[in-house]
């Protein structure tokens, strides 16, 4: 599903690009009094201008190229325009447009980051989601994207704003976030987090943003990952059975689930007592930070002219 304005996102992200602009004409050298579509010898030539859905792809490139959609400007509704995808690597490394992307920057306070094979159980779980896609594949790509490590962090990490600095998760992403304009999640791993102000937690997650503390043992540490980037993704606590041991694992099998957590990975597919398609939900209709770098032409600076 594609956010509220970021149609009008991408006329700026890609201005200044060599990239039609929606609705164009064709502008092709033909012969004189001959059709817009041939060259003075008859030879069909392809529309490269008209870019219907305003996405920075040509029509004729979505059809023939990308396999994308021309009248739609997220064929794989991932909250990125087809044309950024596929021309704007250096923001979101490893994008398609037939394919849900989710990136998320980890920052740690600590001197390492999540481990290899904590991103590797992680990146498989995401990988292994049953949903489809538009190129007829299922699943979701997840992207760990390490930034910034041995931060200065003030004693406890809190979920809520508190005064002074380094002591919010808040203050670690308006400070130390490199790739928020990009759309991408925040997620810090720390030493000590609070959650409500109660330091027994040892993670929180609100909207686009989670703190954890890391574990030596991979499975744990993973785990708590998917319960706190379930709730940066809108999976909250108000809902039935998240947060709460009142549901078997067989009645509600999702990581949310407190007596899912540190056992397993995964979100529920809707099968279960409880009935939420969880992974439905991040695919289609999960919290989703704004793709604010069209506003201000960082994005542009870092995409392939075509």
């Amino acid at each position: 599903m594609l956010r509220i304005g970021v149609i009008a996102l991408v006329t700026l992200l890609f201005a200044g690009l060599v990239f039609p602009a929606a609705g164009t004409s064709p502008q092709l050298n033909t012969a004189s009094g001959g059709p817009d579509n041939q060259t003075a010898q008859g030879t069909q030539v392809a529309d490269t201008t008209t870019d219907t859905d305003g996405d920075g792809l040509s029509d004729s490139l979505e059809r023939s190229v990308y396999g994308t959609d021309p009248t739609d400007p997220d064929t794989d509704g991932d909250g990125y325009p087809d044309g950024m995808e596929v021309r704007c690597g250096q923001a979101i490394p490893g994008a398609d447009p037939l394919r849900t992307d989710i990136y998320v920057e980890v920052d740690s306070t600590q001197s390492t980051t999540l481990s290899d094979a904590v991103r590797a159980s992680i990146v498989d779980t995401f990988d292994s989601a049953p949903v489809s896609n538009p190129d007829g594949s299922t699943g979701i790509d997840i992207h760990l994207v390490t930034d910034e490590t041995n931060l200065s962090v003030n004693g406890t990490v809190y979920s809520k704003h508190q005064p002074g600095p380094g002591n919010d998760i808040y203050d670690f992403r308006r400070n130390h976030s490199g790739h928020r304009s990009e759309g991408y999640y925040y997620v810090l791993v720390t030493d000590d987090v609070a959650y409500n102000g109660d330091d027994y937690f040892v993670g929180a997650g609100r909207p686009e943003i989670a703190a954890m503390e890391r574990f030596e043992s991979t499975k744990i540490t993973a785990s708590l990952f998917m319960h706190e980037f379930g709730h940066a993704m809108g999976l909250d606590a108000h809902q039935d059975g998240i947060d709460e041991e009142r549901y078997t694992r067989t009645e509600y099998d999702s990581v949310m689930n407190y007596n899912g957590l540190y056992r397993q990975l995964t979100y529920s597919n809707g099968t279960d007592n409880v009935g939420r398609n969880e992974w439905q939900f991040v695919a289609e209709s999960r919290t989703r930070p704004d793709v604010q770098c069209a506003e201000n032409g960082t994005c542009a600076s870092r995409c392939v002219q075509g």
